[in-house]
Parts: structure tokens; C-alpha cells; sequence
């Protein structure tokens, strides 16, 4: 970067994107000391603090012998807001929307692409030999309300994973001026 550049002025596509950066930073779900963390200390739990609890098996996420490590249930909306699915539009855009999530119980059995109930579905912790805590389980749903995944959680970790489940990709790893999360923020600041 030369001495000139300092003083050139910045393009409106430029500006927005610094915009757009700027709202994201606002608009992330931070994990924050968990209301539970008494509870979580007394009780079986994963103190490693890892992304990954190290006696999980199978896919991350996806079974309850590899639930996503999660720092209490108040930190559920911390890990959510880290999920992006990458969606193209009839016309060829791209762009990664943020995901909607209901608790579920184990035998859930609602297929990939069947709607988000209306009502408020039982839900119930499940467990596995191998992993300290009760286990939650969520599904994870589009913008439109279509099922995505169901997933394993485990709320009782000292630490909110980083690491994403396959086929979602990471909000960081966005382009701030693709994520609709992002996006749908602005829209509110348009006079």
C-alpha cells in the first residue's frame, strides 16, 4: 500500500462492504458464561474444552456418540448462529442463509425436506455410554421452514464448539455481503 492510497476515496461497493462487516459484528450471538455453569461443573460433563469432545464416534454432530460440545443450553443460539447453508437462486446467485432450530426428541423420524411444525414438538435429552451429559436434540431448519438436519448436542461442555457439522459451512468463512442474516440486518437501516 502506497502513501497515495491513504488519501484515495473509497467506492460506494466498498463502503457497503465495510457496512455490512460493521453489521455483522452487532448481530453475532456471542457465547457468554453459561447460567448453567454451576450445574454443568457438579454433574458428569466435557472439561476438555475442545471443538470436538475426544471420546465422540461417528459423524460430529450428526449421532449422539459425537454431539456438538456446547456450553450450557443458553449457549444453544451462540453455536446456531455459526450455521450457514449455501443456497442458489433460479438466477444463478449465491448466497448462505442462516438456519432456524427446534428441540426434538431422539426418535424424531420427520424426514430431511418435511416442513417445520407450528406447534411447539415434544422434546427430550437422550445419552450415550461414551459421552459425560445429557444429550439434546435439534432440528435444524431452512428460511422457508424446510428440515436441513437433525442434530446432537451436548449442553454440558465448558466450551461452545467452533467446528461446524457437515454440510453447513461456517459464518465466518461468508463473505459478510453473502450471508442473509447479514443482509436481512441492513435492510432496516435502508431510509
Amino acid at each position: 500500500m502506497g502513501i497515495f492510497n491513504l488519501f484515495k476515496r473509497k467506492t460506494q461497493a466498498e463502503k457497503n462492504i465495510i457496512f455490512l462487516r460493521k453489521l455483522r459484528k452487532q448481530t453475532i450471538v456471542n457465547e457468554t458464561k453459561s447460567l448453567m455453569h454451576s450445574m454443568i461443573i457438579s454433574a458428569e460433563h466435557d472439561a476438555t474444552c475442545l471443538d470436538q469432545n475426544p471420546n465422540g464416534d461417528g459423524e460430529f454432530g450428526l449421532v449422539k456418540t459425537n454431539p456438538v460440545p456446547v456450553y450450557g443450553i443458553d449457549n444453544i443460539p451462540a453455536y446456531m448462529d455459526k450455521l450457514r447453508y449455501e443456497y442458489t437462486s433460479k438466477s444463478g446467485t449465491t448466497t448462505y442463509n442462516h438456519v432456524d432450530f427446534l428441540r426434538t426428541t431422539d426418535s424424531d423420524q420427520s424426514s430431511i425436506g418435511s416442513k417445520k411444525p407450528t406447534t411447539e414438538p415434544v422434546a427430550s435429552s437422550t445419552s450415550s455410554p461414551n459421552i459425560n451429559g445429557h444429550i439434546d436434540v435439534y432440528n435444524i431448519y431452512s428460511i422457508g421452514g424446510e428440515k436441513l438436519a437433525k442434530i446432537y448436542v451436548n449442553c454440558y461442555s465448558l466450551k461452545t464448539s467452533n467446528k461446524i457439522i457437515e454440510g453447513f459451512i461456517h459464518r465466518d468463512k461468508v463473505p459478510a455481503e453473502k450471508d442473509t442474516k447479514v443482509l436481512m440486518e441492513s435492510m432496516k437501516h435502508i431510509k
